[in-house]
């Protein structure tokens, strides 16, 4: 599989599973025994469908942008912005139609041109803190 096809299935995931919803996308994107690994275990392709239900219902009129690349044999590292809305439905934190930056890194593992895994490691604390959800000022910012 070549970088700019690795670059374009990256950029997939973002416009069409990120910003669009289609969960569609990940059958066509990742391989049938795809796992995501997360902080809370593996998880896989019908659970990132789970999420992104989730997620959309919570989060709209998403931005993203592919700041780096990094390609290394089968790998992908895509570091990567993102601006949306909050609509509520995250822990009990009230909605005021904030609008909030993820930023975050991707790697992605390919196998036979599909994604087969995928780590990733965002920013959850610091839309939380600008959501208000923690309380600002208890901690030093590097």
């Amino acid at each position: 599989m070549s970088g700019i096809e690795k670059r374009i299935t990256a950029e997939r995931w973002f416009n069409e599973y990120f910003t669009r919803g289609n969960l569609d996308v990940l059958d066509e994107l990742t391989t049938p025994d795809f796992l995501y690994h997360s902080r809370n275990g593996d998880n896989t392709r019908e659970k990132m469908k789970d999420f992104m239900s989730w997620y959309r219902s919570v989060f709209q009129d998403d931005e993203w942008v592919i700041d780096d690349l990094i390609e290394q044999g089968n790998k992908l590292v895509v570091r990567y912005t993102g601006w949306m809305t909050y609509k509520g439905g995250w822990f009990n934190i009230t909605s005021e139609n904030q609008r909030v930056k993820e930023t975050g890194i991707m790697i992605f593992t390919f196998e036979d041109g599909k994604v087969k895994e995928l780590w990733c490691e965002n920013s959850d604390a610091a839309i939380l803190y600008e959501l208000g959800a923690l309380t600002k000022n208890t901690h030093k910012v590097f």
